[in-house]
């Protein structure tokens, strides 16, 4: 017997796990359904293959990650990064045999920006003020929503880092606690119990 996707059943979703987000809009009616399952024409994934007298038991859990932990979690199938696209910094060696821009052919991010001119005087202090980013997903998210949802989180992540760097603010009690001893430490002023302390005979006795 052939156990394909067609075998699966689909199980309720805890109320807990209800998501938000643009994505919603764009899922079709048959989103989560098993493929080929009670669809004609779609023939079903196999899964596996038993024997007469075998039976299989899969549950099967959808778990939610982040690219981080592994690559099956990633929306993004390809993407590219590129600035200065004509060279003007100087951050390439392009290796050439006869001719460098018949070897080296532009990138369609050439096209915003003006060519460099040959009379032109080579600024040492120049720094890239422009980034082209080219972003190809799986069709799970769209690339402008995969951008903005990583700038989000980027977002909460430094928020959450100025946060842990701020000095925390005395509360009531440290207050008292700071008023009751002067401003000076513990035990400052008063008898030590220590070896070697004054209550113990002074030091160098």
């Amino acid at each position: 017997m052939d156990v394909t996707s067609n075998h699966l059943e689909i199980g309720t979703m805890p109320d807990e796990m209800d998501e938000e987000g643009d994505e919603l809009s764009k899922r079709p009616d048959n989103f989560g359904i098993p493929v080929g399952k009670n669809e004609p024409g779609v023939a079903p994934v196999l899964l596996c293959k038993i024997r007469k007298g075998q039976e299989l038991r899969v549950r099967c859990i959808a778990k939610k990650g982040i690219a981080k932990e592994h690559a099956k979690w990633s929306p993004c199938s390809a993407v590219s990064f590129e600035y200065d696209p004509h060279n003007k910094l100087r951050h390439t060696t392009y290796w050439y045999e006869t001719d460098i821009k018949s070897e080296w052919p532009l990138s369609e991010n050439a096209k915003d920006e003006q060519p460099v001119r040959d009379d032109e005087v080579f600024d040492y202090n120049a720094k890239p003020n422009r980034f082209y980013m080219d972003i190809e997903t799986d069709g799970s998210l769209g690339p402008q929503e995969v951008v903005m949802k990583g700038l989000q989180e980027l977002q909460a992540k430094l928020a959450n880092l100025i946060l842990g760097l701020k000095a925390p603010e005395p509360t009531a009690g440290d207050e008292g606690l700071s008023s009751q001893q002067g401003g000076k430490p513990a035990g400052a002023g008063g008898a030590y119990n220590t070896w070697g302390s004054p209550a113990a005979g002074g030091w160098g006795d």
